[in-house]
């Protein structure tokens, strides 16, 4: 996440036709997936919880609900936030984009309603329908232009066109489903560590066949479906079940590391803690006014020498804001989530 930010804001043109940052922009495309597909576990892994002590649906829906809403406000206050730090030279619309904040609080507030657990019972199967659903009107509604009367600001979390709509609930809301999926699942074989160590191979397993799968349909005719642009075939079925196989053998590859790799201190454990903290700072220090000197400036080498400094930067507000910051006071008065032991199935 910070690589990708700090490259595209600090990299002067000509390196930025260099091999490495093309594939820091590959690379570039998993935080965002990724952020959205652990808000999914999360949830499941809360609705588990309520679960075990009988919490009725209606309470599990607000509580999901209002947690995506205050991530919604969150994305307003940052863009403002950015919008003077900026000078407020950017045009107003900017307020209003669309952007990966916006999308993780929406999906989670249509998520909740979906994935809510009803008499007891994970919602599997209508979290998998819904996704489907997702995936499939991905490159239909994704780049979608919406008639001019409607709103634009509310029809950019639907689909439309850059800049205000970066990040639409289609396909977008797909990868938080199958997050909650996942995190039911794991939850559910974690009852012994060896049920966990092999949920967790068979998750990378089964990944690495996805991943396979698309290869082998690309192979045997790489225009299966024809997209008109490049960013209509980033939302497509293809594009998407790629990434997600390949979060499989990331999944098993972070389990191994926290299951038989014994840190004192990990920074991406750390800097895990505090990600929204941290989104929020370094993006306005890659795109605000205190580096701008350094804006299309850099090359890679650089840049990288700068990546370096401002991941370490970040790591050392993640530990400020563990050590001594623990929140405001009505989040210190909610009670913490108590993961129940897992039912045996």
């Amino acid at each position: 996440m910070i690589q990708t930010h700090l490259y595209d804001a600090w990299c002067s043109p000509a390196a930025k036709h260099t091999p490495l940052y093309a594939w820091s922009r590959y690379l570039g495309g998993i935080p965002s997936r990724l952020f959205l597909l652990l808000a999914g576990v999360s949830m499941a892994i809360r609705y588990e919880s309520q679960i075990a002590r009988a919490v009725p649906r209606a309470t599990m829906v607000r509580g999901a609900a209002r947690r995506g809403l205050e991530i919604v406000v969150l994305a307003y206050l940052f863009r403002l936030q950015e919008y003077f730090l900026g000078g407020m030279g950017g045009h107003w619309a900017d307020l209003f984009r669309v952007d990966i904040l916006n999308c993780i609080g929406a999906c989670m507030v249509v998520a909740s309603v979906i994935a809510a657990p009803r008499d007891g019972k994970p919602q599997i199967w209508a979290c998998l329908a819904a996704a489907a659903v997702a995936i499939a009107l991905g490159p239909l509604l994704g780049p979608h232009h919406f008639p001019s009367y409607l709103p634009r600001p509310i029809t950019s979390y639907l689909g439309g066109e850059r800049p205000m709509s970066w990040f639409p609930l289609f396909p977008w809301v797909a990868w938080v489903l199958i997050g909650v999926v996942l995190g039911h699942f794991w939850v559910r074989h974690s009852a012994t560590p060896r049920r966990q160590a092999v949920a967790f191979v068979v998750t990378g397993v089964v990944g690495y066949a996805i991943v396979q799968a698309v290869a082998l349909v690309r192979h045997i005719d790489p225009y299966i479906i024809r997209y008109p642009s490049e960013m209509v075939q980033q939302m497509g079925p293809g594009t998407f079940f790629h990434r997600l196989g390949w979060m499989g053998p990331m999944a098993l590859a972070a389990y191994l590391a926290t299951r038989y790799l014994r840190w004192g201190f990990s920074p991406m454990r750390q800097l895990g803690q505090t990600s929204l903290l941290v989104y929020w700072v370094h993006v306005d220090l890659c795109y605000g006014l205190w580096f701008r000197r350094y804006h299309g400036k850099l090359s890679m080498s650089q840049a990288t020498v700068g990546l370096a400094l401002m991941t370490a930067a970040m790591v050392g507000v993640s530990v400020l804001r563990t050590r001594y910051w623990r929140g405001w006071p009505w989040q210190r008065a909610r009670r913490p989530v108590v993961v129940a032991a897992p039912p045996v199935v």
